[in-house]
């Protein structure tokens, strides 16, 4: 699933694009990809587009009056085209501006659109903070982490705590902060937590300055390779020699979800 700094890339590509235009007309190709799809085409068309911002793995296309929320999943992507040109297989929503077309891509079909009125209300109740925000601190996250028995790396994924990480960046972050990705969030100290934060802010910094990741499926279709993929330390490099000390990384489940650790450079 793309994460913060891939989909960081996706928004500013398309800030470079689209912004300024209006959507003329909605077609919907799979239903199931709008939430209450009549409601959005009534409320979208004849709108413009104002600015495109992200909250967590959130795009926001926001509109003279609300806002488009979309979520790629695992597969989405966006690809502008002329209206002339032919729709792409597994297309599901395009949108008719006044020079280009927007169609959304999804292979899955696990993406999803929704029009709201109050997006910040809506992301809000979802989401926790921002990796960058300054309210971001160690007081946060002992608050958040308290009477909870979990693991660093799901605590990590938990996108009400911090909004964006996702499996690539949560066993990088584990590996920065020399931590097991099993290890116990009740038996981290102030200096792990403050290790946590920094580690968080560097690697998706550097993540996003890159282009974010194009391992699987993460190219982004709108013409920008991530890079990120090349500073990677551990995640998907399981048997093969840790870039710190040469031990084989080992490849565990951890809340169901894989991740990949040196055993000399994170031990528990």
């Amino acid at each position: 699933m793309p994460e913060l700094p891939e989909v960081e890339t996706v928004v500013r590509i398309l800030r470079t694009q689209i912004v300024g235009q209006v959507i003329h007309n909605v077609t919907l190709l799979w239903p199931k990809t709008i939430e209450n799809s009549e409601f959005f085409i009534q409320e979208v068309i004849y709108q413009k587009i104002n600015t495109i911002t992200r909250r967590g793995k959130y795009i926001m296309i926001n509109l003279d009056k609300g806002t488009i929320l979309v979520h790629l999943r695992m597969e989405g992507k966006f690809f502008i085209k002329e209206e002339s040109e032919p729709i792409f297989k597994h297309t599901h929503v395009i949108l008719h501006l006044d020079s280009c077309k927007l169609e959304f891509n999804d292979t899955r079909k696990f993406g999803r659109m929704i029009y709201t009125e109050n997006a910040n209300d809506y992301l809000n109740q979802k989401l926790g903070l921002e990796p960058f925000d300054s309210q971001l601190d160690v007081k946060y996250l002992k608050e958040k982490s308290k009477s909870r028995k979990v693991a660093l790396k799901t605590f990590l994924l938990d996108q009400s705590v911090i909004a964006g990480i996702g499996n690539i960046y949560s066993d990088e972050i584990c590996f920065m902060m020399k931590k097991h990705p099993n290890t116990s969030i009740q038996r981290l100290t102030k200096k792990d937590w403050e290790n946590c934060i920094h580690a968080t802010q560097v690697i998706l910094s550097s993540a996003i300055e890159a282009g974010g990741s194009s391992v699987r499926s993460y190219t982004s279709s709108l013409g920008v390779t991530g890079l990120f993929q090349l500073n990677i330390h551990v995640y998907g490099r399981s048997n093969k020699p840790c870039h710190i000390c040469e031990t084989p990384l080992i490849k565990t489940v951890i809340g169901q979800r894989s991740s990949v650790y040196c055993p000399i450079c994170q031990k528990r």
